[in-house]
């Protein structure tokens, strides 16, 4: 039996998602992904049988206090919460920080010019994340959802620890750096998210994101 874990790149992802939907597949919606689903649906997909999913992570920024006035930056920080209602799935916290903008006399909520957002531990949270849980033995099988190539020395840590590493990424994305160094790369479109979306649902189902938060910008 082979165990697996699920790592999942939030920003990267649900970025590179919405770019599938909204330019490639020209939807007016975002995909509506059921999270629970998805890490199973993954397990799925691997090669060979055995395997076994263990733990999923979900890696997403906490919005500063100031980024919590924004009602689409809550609403999602609400649903990330949420998530951890779900049996062996689990948040991991970064933070977006907002910064006053070049020229700006302070920050205003309502106004997008007058502030930017940075990123700041996720990344450093994913790593730690898998790094140390492959030297505890906690899975044979890492499944990294992201196509950050700042992802690439883990993937090499991975291959000298003799784990199974596998890179994830979304129709469009180019990931041939990445394919350099994990086991293996899978790509997902459309017939892969018509496992575990449900498209006919006038409703988000529980565990998709809420429709609230369906622009793509990159900061968000």
């Amino acid at each position: 039996m082979q165990k697996v874990m699920v790592f999942i790149d939030f920003e990267n992802f649900r970025l590179s998602l919405n770019h599938y939907a909204y330019k490639l597949l020209a939807l007016s919606k975002p995909i509506p992904l059921d999270y629970a689903q998805f890490p199973h649906r993954l397990v799925d997909a691997l090669p060979g049988q055995g395997n076994r999913l263990v733990k999923t992570f979900l890696f997403a920024p906490k919005p500063d206090d100031f980024l919590m006035q924004d009602t689409r930056r809550k609403k999602m920080y609400e649903w990330l919460k949420g998530m951890n209602n779900n049996s062996y799935f689990d948040l991991a916290e970064g933070k977006h920080i907002a910064r006053l903008a070049p020229g700006a006399k302070y920050m205003n909520i309502a106004d997008r010019t007058s502030y930017y957002v940075i990123e700041k531990g996720t990344d450093v949270l994913l790593s730690t994340h898998v790094i140390t849980k492959a030297f505890l033995n906690a899975f044979d099988t890492a499944i990294i959802v992201s196509g950050d190539t700042d992802n690439i020395p883990i993937f090499n840590v991975l291959n000298t620890m003799g784990k199974t590493s596998v890179c994830v990424g979304v129709y469009g994305q180019i990931l041939d750096k990445l394919r350099e160094h994990a086991d293996d790369v899978m790509i997902l479109d459309d017939k892969f998210f018509a496992t575990c979306s449900r498209y006919d649902n006038a409703i988000y189902p529980q565990n998709s994101i809420p429709d609230v938060v369906e622009d793509t910008e990159s900061e968000l």
